[in-house]
């Protein structure tokens, strides 16, 4: 993984490896996993892999096989509805919640927002895995487990820089959550249920105490385990802080960073003030400070999820893709209990071929790191 993913250059920053690793060989530093186990080593050393046998970080990583597209059929299964070029999926509305706490918060439609505070007030869920804003860094996202409804309202909107959501599971464990909700954007989502999907077996070699399997099963496993629901974000790329957020929109933009509500992305980069006025940016001077490791993921739509959500061509309507019976259903139990205003996604026409055109560039746009096979990676 550190050679063929992080030298590469394709390591999305998920912090998924750094999450699961049993035996404390690698940290999350400067927003990318680290051999901390032996300074004087090489940075991919790990002993416990060349000696007993791990890999359990490697097992994880959504940069190495089986990549996304190759867990579709093993996360459904024959229960396909529809398949196209956005993934496999039940069906795709378009939504709306009708709270209007919710909405005057949320980045579109307030539907994920919705989602999370329903299920803590009803105890479908335990814990929302999400991202907020950092409190000593203005419009700089870290990510939390939120446990409660009224907790949930803080983590409302986007900030289109990168935060390590899956490290927030990490307290899942801690505090003895057990259903907990996992919202990240598909290179996130994928490492969860690489998690839940992946075969343990493979730790058993022949070479290991029982205490070692057991141990190295409870760090692959054990975190997804707890994951019962997971809501993936459309996404193309997300922009470096230093480079969008403090140089560009701080610095050349003259707009400071405490005094920005949110964000949105429409074609144009809008930048929302907390005095209620609203100034756009070019999208492509946005670009400039896209992270690289981005264009090695192939997921626009966040392919894995129980259900997808996202704005694509749409102002305060969420694009809603219903994947799992599990997603389904409780999209339907709310619409049912009159949350969501919902319209048929034919309404939508323009996002419909925007979400098309996305995801159709996206799956064709990965490299081939060396030493793999083309048609494994770009697999669609």
């Amino acid at each position: 993984m550190m050679n063929e993913v992080v030298a590469y250059g394709s390591c999305c920053e998920c912090g998924s490896c750094v999450l699961v690793c049993p035996h404390n060989v690698i940290d999350y530093v400067d927003g990318q996993p680290k051999q901390v186990a032996k300074k004087t080593a090489e940075f991919d050393f790990c002993g416990i892999s060349q000696g007993i046998g791990c890999d359990v970080c490697a097992q994880v990583c959504p940069r190495l096989n089986p990549r996304e597209f190759e867990l579709a059929d093993l996360l459904y299964g024959a229960d396909q509805p529809y398949k196209g070029a956005f993934g496999v999926y039940r069906r795709v509305v378009v939504a709306r919640c009708t709270d209007n706490n919710i909405l005057d918060r949320a980045q579109d439609g307030g539907v994920v927002t919705a989602m999370l505070r329903w299920g803590l007030e009803r105890g479908e869920l335990d814990g929302a895995c999400v991202s907020v804003a950092d409190p000593d860094q203005p419009a700089r996202p870290i990510p939390k487990m939120l446990t409660t409804a009224d907790e949930v309202l803080t983590s409302a909107g986007s900030w289109y820089t990168y935060c390590p959501n899956n490290l927030a599971l990490e307290d899942a464990e801690k505090l003895g959550l057990e259903k907990v909700a996992f919202v990240g954007v598909p290179c996130q989502v994928t490492p969860v249920r690489k998690m839940q999907l992946v075969d343990s077996a493979y730790l058993d070699n022949g070479k290991k105490k029982d205490k070692h399997i057991e141990r190295q099963t409870k760090f692959l496993k054990g975190y997804g385990a707890r994951v019962k629901l997971t809501i993936g974000l459309l996404c193309t790329e997300v922009f470096t802080y230093e480079g969008l957020m403090v140089d560009k929109i701080q610095g050349q933009m003259g707009i400071p960073l405490s005094d920005v509500q949110k964000f949105n992305v429409k074609g144009k980069v809008l930048i929302y003030k907390k005095d209620g006025t609203r100034v756009d940016m070019l999208l492509k001077d946005a670009q400039e400070y896209a992270r690289p490791e981005c264009h090695h993921c192939g997921d626009f739509s966040a392919e894995l999820a129980d259900i997808s959500c996202g704005g694509v061509g749409a102002m305060d309507w969420t694009i809603t893709v219903l994947r799992t019976p599990l997603g389904e259903d409780l999209f339907n139990r709310m619409v049912a209990e009159g949350l969501f205003e919902v319209r048929p996604i034919e309404e939508f026409e323009k996002s419909m071929k925007v979400m098309l055109r996305l995801t159709d560039r996206q799956h064709k746009r990965v490299p081939v790191p060396p030493g793999q096979d083309e048609s494994r990676v770009r697999a669609v």
